[in-house]
């Protein structure tokens, strides 16, 4: 198989891609974008070698999951993990399209038992809804893929909703083999931001940017602008991770600027939300929420807002803004987003809490946040750490604030996190006096006085006041 992977270190041509320096026109794109010089786009470029295995530990993020669930005694919990692992494995066996009498009698075999298996399950679980679906869908002749790729896909994102980013990304696999060896560019560039965001919030720097750059060669041969921009603000998103934060803000304006003169209004919102968080990282707060509430203006999308929202609060609060910051913060902690949206919020309003002194409601919201620290990615995982330490800290509680922070210090390290990793030093090494708020908070009682920062209050309460 003659087939190359480029790496994410990769070379100057392809950083170029991704940061828009190179034409749209797929012909001149670096041929190991491409499968022995061709537009073709296969499953392998995102996943690897992906060819089905007898090996039992294959899906084994389902397996490790009904293990936790088994040990905490809870029995629905590890049975779903178990249904989908038996699902998974179902789903490998067909994509092996054997047509043999003696393939298929044990394909309906399977099957057969795997449903005997999901008929035990709750019905009411949406979980169990989603596995029902996929083996309702699987075909049991020469039928196409479709509406099983579509049951596969729509579970990957709930499992995306529910941070099960592992797992998730495993569907997401067994989805895109449904195409077999060559995947539509469309589907492919689709496809692939969503493994690049997934590997991303996973921390998995190298895979999320291989992604980006294959989401962006697909979507620039489909004709898909939206794609093809969104594609460069993960790039965008991964440079920010890694701590390159001024070449994550570079690369955000740029597609906001191309945006702009195509009038896509929802990828303006992604590049304004993009800037936001890494003027925020380089301590420019002031600008970045000023970015967070263009970007909170122009989307139209429900999930989106509440992300931007989250994020905005999360700045109101680093400028000290409470009372503004609360409110953005309580609507995406009782909206119906997902697990990360949500849980963020709640992390926030822990901070808050530290902030104004509220010891109780600090408890509370701590207590809250560790009941699914299983489940949180690595970067939330670190900023629920640092703001547990700090909030520590802040009640005189140096001990336990050293020993959590050292713990978030080794986590950052661990995950090339790399933003993190000063943060936390820096509070570590200021420990001792208790220097743990961040420096240069502006006064909220000048900034108040601002007409921007009037219109942005009251549009806030305007909008919490309709959503209640």
């Amino acid at each position: 198989m003659n087939w190359h992977r480029f790496s994410a270190s990769g070379c100057a041509e392809l950083r170029a891609l991704a940061w828009g320096a190179l034409p749209r026109d797929t012909s001149s794109y670096p041929d190991h974008l491409f499968w022995e010089g061709s537009a073709l786009f296969t499953p392998q470029q995102l996943f690897g070698e992906v060819e089905p295995s007898a090996d039992v530990l294959c899906h084994a993020p389902f397996l490790e999951r009904a293990r936790l669930e088994h040990e905490r005694e809870r029995d629905v919990p590890a049975r779903l993990a178990l249904g989908a692992y038996l699902v998974s494995r179902l789903v490998d066996r067909l994509l092996v399209r054997d047509g043999s009498a003696g393939a298929q009698e044990g394909l309906l075999w399977q099957l057969d038992a795997v449903r005997r298996h999901l008929r035990e399950l709750p019905p009411d679980v949406p979980e169990s809804a989603h596995l029902h679906g996929i083996t309702d869908s699987i075909p049991v002749g020469p039928q196409p893929f479709a509406s099983l790729r579509l049951s596969l896909m729509a579970y990957a994102y709930f499992l995306e909703h529910e941070a099960r980013l592992e797992e998730a990304l495993e569907v997401l696999a067994l989805a895109v083999r449904t195409h077999g060896l060559d995947v539509p560019a469309e589907d492919f560039a689709a496809s692939a931001l969503f493994a690049g965001r997934l590997n991303r919030l996973l921390a998995r720097w190298n895979e999320a940017t291989s992604c980006y750059l294959s989401a962006e060669a697909a979507a620039g041969g489909a004709g898909d602008q939206v794609l093809v921009l969104r594609a460069r603000l993960g790039v965008s998103g991964v440079m920010r991770g890694r701590g390159d934060l001024q070449e994550a803000e570079r690369i955000a304006r740029r597609v906001l600027q191309q945006a702009n003169e195509l009038s896509l209004s929802e990828v303006e919102s992604m590049a304004y939300q993009d800037i936001g968080v890494a003027l925020e990282a380089q301590g420019r707060r002031d600008e970045a929420v000023a970015a967070k509430y263009q970007a909170f203006l122009r989307t139209g999308d429900t999930l989106q807002r509440m992300r931007v929202l989250g994020d905005l609060g999360t700045g109101l609060a680093e400028l000290g803004e409470y009372e503004v910051a609360r409110v953005a913060l309580e609507i995406v902690a009782g909206s119906k987003s997902g697990f990360i949206v949500r849980t963020n919020a709640f992390i926030e309003l822990m901070n808050i809490e530290s902030s104004v002194g509220d010891r109780l409601a600090f408890e509370r919201r701590r207590s809250g946040a560790h009941a699914v620290l299983d489940r949180m990615p690595p970067s939330m995982h670190a900023d629920y750490l640092f703001k547990l330490g700090v909030g520590l800290a802040r009640f005189g509680q140096v001990s336990r604030a050293r020993e959590t922070l050292s713990t978030g210090l080794a986590l950052a390290e661990a995950q090339q996190l790399n933003t993190w990793y000063f943060r936390f030093e820096r509070v570590l090494l200021n420990l001792g006096e208790c220097e743990t708020r961040e420096p240069e908070q502006s006064k909220p009682a000048v900034r108040a006085s601002s007409p921007a920062f009037r219109e942005m209050a009251v549009g806030l309460r305007e909008y919490a006041l309709a959503t209640s």
